[in-house]
């Protein structure tokens, strides 16, 4: 880790927040500090005592992430380096611990590092077969992890991994950095015996969306001898193993070409030969079309971007959810299948699940929860920040 030369500045808490870190929260937000505060390594201090050690973000409500508790027996206030060294590969075996039995043949793609779910704030690294992707949610994060450090404790510790990328944002001038070898054009992986490519320097997120692993194995589950549509389908995730899973005819619609042309990609690496009709429209404009055309299918799975990046959002993004779900109903045969997910922190199980029975209630259906899941065990968040939860998997029969 990055640690700097000079002091350590230290941040003055105006609440009590000792209970809400002691039951393992990670988080501390801007109204508990008074004033302007510094960004980066910083201690946190409550009355004269130290309290935590994390990193601040100025520039965010999100104003504090905690690396570790001052009463951690590694802790050595006058040593700081070496606190945050011994921090860091505690947390990071931790990590490879916990996953130590997941790579296999059928799978060779997961999570190694899920930020605060494995005590790294704002670190992700993904692997993808002989591939790590290091990304992070804030510049703070960028400056204090040392990447190159990461790479040779990962590659002593997995010496499968050949590269290690580092991926910014799709929106930066420069997208990227090898820290280890060289990044190909296409990574190949493996995730429940099938294959997926991704042009990871281009894609988005880390390369795939990961999360939905247990999901998509469940939808393989339910699609033989079915017609099935997939909406927002990115590069066709639940496509291939609803394919894989015997269906007699495959849609997915995405609105970027480039996702429904690496869709057409993934289906020719796993040389599936259902037919695959592969749309680059818009989801929401494809739904009102189709149900102007009396198209149904037997499963319609409808996976949506975010609708709430914040909480503000939470009322506009239930009205977005409500809609595209009902609508997306109008979709299903009689007695088809329908599965729905939300991926914003903001919803709730609870009122995900509120989202679905409005849906089927404006759609005059009734429905069977027939699955409800999430995140897959290489997501994991502490138990006291519900709020990383975020992803949602509903299947529904529709009665």
């Amino acid at each position: 880790m990055n640690v700097p030369d000079s002091a350590i500045p230290e941040i003055q808490l105006i609440r009590d927040v000792n209970k809400h870190l002691l039951r393992g929260h990670r988080w501390i937000f801007a109204d508990c500090f008074d004033g302007k505060t510094p960004t980066g390594l910083a201690v946190l201090k409550s009355r004269k005592d130290s309290v935590a050690i994390g990193l601040v973000q100025a520039d965010t409500q999100l104003r504090f992430r905690l690396l570790c508790l001052c009463e951690e027996p590694y802790v050595r206030m006058n040593n700081l380096n070496h606190t945050v060294l011994a921090w860091s590969e505690i947390q990071l075996q931790r990590a490879m611990a916990l996953r130590q039995g997941f790579r296999s043949e059928a799978t060779n793609s997961f999570r190694l590092v899920n930020g605060e779910g494995d005590g790294m704030p704002g670190l992700i690294i993904d692997v993808y077969d002989h591939t790590a992707v290091i990304k992070h949610d804030h510049p703070v994060m960028e400056r204090f992890y040392n990447h190159a450090g990461i790479a040779q404790r990962l590659q002593e510790e997995m010496p499968f991994i050949k590269n290690v990328y580092y991926k910014r944002r799709n929106d930066e001038e420069v997208k990227g950095m090898d820290i280890v070898g060289a990044l190909q054009p296409e990574v190949l992986f493996k995730e429940n015996g099938s294959f997926f490519a991704s042009n990871i320097r281009d894609a988005a997120k880390t390369g795939f969306f990961l999360d939905q692993r247990d999901n998509r194995k469940l939808i393989s589950q339910f699609s033989k001898n079915k017609s099935v549509l997939n909406l927002f389908s990115y590069t066709g995730g639940f496509s291939i193993f609803a394919a894989h899973g015997g269906a007699s005819e495959v849609t997915s619609v995405d609105i970027a070409k480039a996702a429904i042309e690496a869709s057409n990609r993934n289906f020719e690496v796993n040389d599936l030969k259902v037919k695959h009709n592969a749309i680059a429209d818009d989801a929401f404009l494809f739904i009102d079309e189709q149900i102007k055309n009396k198209q149904k299918w037997d499963l319609v799975i409808t996976d949506p971007p975010s609708f709430a990046p914040n909480q503000k959002a939470v009322e506009t993004a239930t009205a977005a959810y409500t809609k595209v779900f009902a609508n997306s109903l109008k979709l299903v045969k009689g007695n088809g299948l329908f599965a729905a997910s939300s991926c914003s922190s903001h919803i709730s199980t609870d009122k995900f699940l509120d989202i679905c029975r409005e849906s089927f209630s404006k759609t005059r259906k009734k429905g069977t929860l027939v699955y409800l899941g999430g995140q897959p065990f290489d997501h994991p968040y502490p138990l006291a920040m519900d709020e990383l939860r975020y992803l949602k998997f509903a299947l529904f029969r529709v009665d």
